[in-house]
């Protein structure tokens, strides 16, 4: 009988919406590479040409003909098995996983070999960073290591494979197809990982360690730079004791065997990488992600260039090698996922086939789930029925890859989204009763895949990158659920990935050497501690950190050629961005020089300037050591700004991310430099609004910088001609060795992120959240005013008392926000509104007794909105303006007045309406003829009441 797992295999022969963006497994070979850009036949009949679908035996015959060219002509050079013999492992467990041999080739053949492969890459001119070479490019006359290799590929590889994973191909032998030496490390910033974590071509990969190259020694020679082999299959005992993730630390010449199916990366380890985590479980450090077996790996990843060698091992026919049998089943599916990356409509056909081939390969369940979730989140106008019918496969299919495959954080990752899609689905289609239960699967999944994504990056495996999206989902779902306290908790895992972003070093806390940081001083608006600019000889960058970032960001842009080089998706005409880490990736020299001067300079100014605002009422310094959240190089471009209709190069008002926000100014105004500055510029910090000071500052000069806190709202002023260039560094702190009970390390991002998430939600659950975020910073006036905003935006036909008390509560949240930051125009007109809502809603529902007097009443609604517009009018010159509705301010103020019988103010406003929409540049718009149809229509009456008070004046 065939099973219901293959059942659904045969009947999934549909087309596919898209291909998207998984990780790509392997290098497709020519020979089908020319099958699947063709991808039809044609078929002469007669004069007419009919095309026809790719049949499967075609495909399997293109495979099946890769495969034995690899087996036939792919490492002739090295030996076949000539011998059917198994041996037993010295390391077989989990035997089912991989095996290993310590003694594989001597120290003096390991050395032979990675000065060959040092020599050729020297030769190349680029000795550092990852790179890659084919054994054979090493091979030359006289190499006396190669008959050892041979000896140990035909005694000890082949029969290792044959005893551990070979068993059911007796009429064949083994034979490499490929031999690539790998290196890595070595240099400031260097990855733990020599190969990416994917799976190998083939069927067993054999690697070898060929030892390291020491760049420089530590102070511990005990903790010595070795290989290793990070395996994925092994993350579940990982969960528990990071370390059994990894096979080794390595000695060179050992071997280990494993499947090509298992994904692994080749990393590089210190030596006593065991001792150092066990001593962090005793002293309880390896909870969080930023713990000393991470941080030991990282460093040791910087002292050594580590090389390794990887054959990659199949099978081919002995019996006749001419004749082209059929592949093993693995690479027969593995070749077919490759395949299918080159087909659009068809590829879940080709997937279904890979799947039947071999039905034990997880990795075709999971790319079926991800191409049926693509295509139930198709935007073309397909029926529901059929979205939810493709998003149910995906589903299937993705839990049978985690059943499968439980160590992969890809699959429950892809099956959280699925669970995803299917409550919108439901919800569009108003089947929304399972909803919860689909709520909680989803955070069943996400919180799988994120302990998987922590193992990985507490052992360097992976950054962050694809840890904090997962935690975001996370916390985002159980936001939607209603389990805050969950919510926040995963919030702080989220915050701590941020403080570990960066590859950057963070401060040394241990150093109490005296720094020679630059002279600095508080920007006041009235008596408030606004932003910090320094100044003096001293300045955060000299004239060569300039010239060395600046020109590591041009050449960035130029291999970019006008593509996105920013994560962030805010762009504007005239902007371009690159991320501080994506320039020390590529340049060693920079990365040292901005830890240098991190160090030096920017924490203990940071520290020192900021010590007292906890004394002050705000926020004091963390505990945890400083770090980089981001960094961005930011050019703002005026003139290609101003081609596009714009102002000039800028960024809309904002608040940052991280705690800290440090701003380096590269170039000089045009003040100081009349012939290559820039004019216009600088950033706007809306809090200066309030007082008699420039709202636009600049560093001093160049190389000085610009700080505050990443809660002030501020924007990127018009750069109206020229070029300005500046370095942003977003600052956040690692978690204190010693936690304190009132001191929480990411409350300020915490509160962030929880009011963003609040606010896609439905509106009991939006409040709530809002509320917690409120808590979390209460001295951040975002959360107040936010908060205030959603609590106006309730049923105005609901008489409920709870109504009532939900609307005096939004004024009074939204009177803290202005007092929290009286510069901020949208709490002043959110408060106009407010108090003009209550008003309404008041007389209404029979509640004007509770009302504050009608004068008291209109003079603070006349206040809020005056200042509201006086304040956003400062925005505006600035190029900054927040963008809300003046005219409705005035409309709001007339319809007050005429409320409060006061008809001739109520006019005064009302005549004002008009002019504020031809401001805004509105009055052609649909939107402006409903309020100027408004503003008529109250006009006419308070004429027709001025009259008629005017007629009994008369009379009387």
């Amino acid at each position: 009988m065939v099973s219901f797992a293959l059942a659904l295999f045969f009947g999934n022969l549909l087309c596919c919406y898209a291909f998207a963006p998984l990780a790509v497994e392997g290098t497709i070979k020519p020979t089908l590479l020319r099958v699947a850009t063709e991808g039809t036949i044609d078929v002469q009949k007669g004069t007419d040409t009919e095309k026809k679908e790719l049949s499967y035996a075609s495909i399997l015959k293109a495979i099946d003909e890769s495969h034995h060219n690899d087996a036939t002509q792919g490492c002739t050079y090295l030996p076949d098995e000539t011998q059917i013999q198994a041996i037993d492992a010295v390391d077989a467990k989990p035997a089912e996983l991989y095996q290993s041999h310590p003694t594989l080739l001597k120290e003096e053949t390991v050395h032979a070999i990675r000065s060959a492969a040092r020599n050729f890459f020297e030769q190349r001119g680029d000795n550092w960073g990852l790179q890659d070479v084919a054994l054979d490019e090493l091979l030359s006359e006289g190499s006396e290591w190669k008959k050892e290799l041979d000896d140990a590929v035909t005694k000890v590889v082949y029969p290792l494979s044959r005893s551990g994973f070979i068993r059911d191909h007796p009429n064949s032998s083994l034979t490499v197809t490929s031999a690539t030496v790998f290196v890595g490390g070595g240099y400031p910033g260097a990855a733990v990982t020599t190969t990416a974590l994917e799976r190998d071509s083939g069927m067993i990969t054999a690697h070898i360690d060929l030892g390291t190259d020491e760049i420089y020694d530590e102070a511990n020679q005990q903790n010595k730079a070795m290989g290793g082999l990070f395996m994925e299959s092994l993350v579940n005992d990982a969960l528990v004791d990071t370390a059994s993730a990894v096979v080794g630390p390595l000695t060179p010449g050992q071997l280990v065997v494993h499947r090509s199916m298992e994904r692994t990366a080749a990393m590089i380890l210190p030596s006593n990488l065991h001792e150092i985590e066990a001593e962090s479980k005793e002293h309880s450090k390896q909870s969080g992600l930023d713990n000393p077996t991470r941080t030991k790996i990282l460093k040791t990843a910087e002292t050594a260039r580590h090389y390794c060698l990887r054959l990659t091992l199949t099978v081919k026919n002995n019996e006749n090698q001419e004749e082209i049998a059929e592949a093993p089943a693995e690479e027969r599916s593995y070749m077919l996922r490759s395949f299918a990356r080159f087909r659009g409509d068809d590829r879940v056909r080709y997937l279904t086939l890979a799947g039947i081939i071999d039905v034990d390969d997880y990795e075709n369940h999971l790319w079926l789930g991800f191409d049926y979730s693509a295509r139930a989140n198709t935007e073309d106008e397909v029926d529901i029925s059929q979205r939810m019918s493709d998003i149910n496969k995906a589903i299937f299919h993705l839990q049978k890859a985690a059943e499968l495959c439980p160590t992969d954080a890809r699959v429950p990752f892809q099956l959280g989204n699925a669970f995803v899609a299917r409550n919108s689905m439901m919800d569009q289609a108003g089947e929304g009763t399972e909803q919860y239960a689909d709520l909680s699967k989803v955070a069943d999944a996400l919180q799988r895949s994120s302990q998987l994504e922590t193992v990985a990056v507490k052992l360097g495996i992976h950054d962050i990158n694809d840890l904090a999206i997962c935690l975001n989902g996370l916390a985002t779902n159980f936001c939607k659920m209603g389990e805050f306290d969950s919510a926040v908790d995963v919030i702080s895992r989220w915050g701590e990935c941020g403080s570990i972003r960066s590859s950057l070093e963070p401060e040394d806390l241990a150093s109490h050497e005296p720094k020679s940081i630059p002279k600095f001083e508080w920007i006041k608006a009235g008596e408030r501690d606004v932003a910090i600019t320094t100044y003096g000889d001293t300045a955060v960058f000299d004239e060569d950190d300039i010239a060395l970032i600046r020109a590591a960001a041009d050449k960035r842009f130029a291999q970019a050629s006008g593509a996105q080089t920013s994560r962030y998706t805010m762009q504007y005409e005239g902007n371009r961005e690159v991320h501080l880490d994506d320039l020390c990736k590529n340049d060693p020299a920079l990365k040292e020089r901005m830890d240098n001067i991190l160090q030096e300079k920017i924490y203990p100014l940071v520290r020192e300037a900021f010590k007292d605002q906890g004394d002050n009422g705000g926020h004091p310094p963390p505990l945890g050591a400083l770090s980089v959240y981001d960094s961005i190089f930011v050019r703002y471009n005026g003139d290609v700004a101003r081609k596009a209709g714009r102002i000039g190069a800028s960024q809309p008002l904002h608040q940052d991310g991280g705690m800290y926000s440090v701003n380096i100014a590269l170039n000089a105004h045009k003040d100081d430099d009349p012939v290559n500055g820039f004019t216009g510029g600088g950033t706007f910090v809306e809090a200066l609004s309030v007082g008699d000071d420039e709202t636009v500052r600049r560093p001093a000069s160049t190389g000085h910088a610009l700080l505050h806190r990443t809660t002030q709202r501020h924007a990127g002023a018009p750069t109206t001609s020229g070029i300005r260039d500046i370095l942003v560094i977003f600052l956040t702190a690692r978690r204190p060795e010693t936690p304190i009970n009132n001191e929480y390390t990411y409350g300020i991002e915490t509160a962030m992120r929880l009011q963003t998430m609040a606010k896609e939600l439905p509106r009991e659950q939006c409040l709530r959240g809002l509320e917690l975020a409120r808590s979390y910073d209460p001295l951040n006036s975002e959360m107040s005013y936010w908060l205030g905003v959603h609590l106006l935006q309730g049923d105005p036909n609901d008489p409920s008392d709870e109504r009532w008390e939900e609307i005096c509560r939004g004024v009074e949240t939204l009177e803290a926000a202005a007092e929290l930051n009286p510069a901020d125009a949208r709490a002043y007109y959110h408060l106009g509104m407010a108090i003009s809502t209550r008003h309404k809603y008041a007389m209404r529902t029979k509640r004007a007794h509770l009302l504050p007097p009608a004068a008291d009443a209109a003079s603070r609604m006349i206040e809020t909105f005056e200042e509201a517009i006086r304040l956003e009018k400062i925005c505006e010159e600035a190029g900054c303006k927040n963008g809300f509705n003046v005219a409705a301010s005035y409309l709001t103020l007339g319809e007050f007045m005429a409320r409060l019988r006061n008809f001739d103010k109520a006019m005064e406003y009302l005549s004002l309406v008009e002019g504020a929409l031809a401001s805004a540049g509105g009055l052609d718009t649909p939107w402006a003829g409903g309020f100027l149809e408004e503003m008529n229509r109250m006009k006419s009456y308070c004429e027709t009441e001025t009259a008629k008070l005017s007629e009994n004046a008369v009379v009387y």
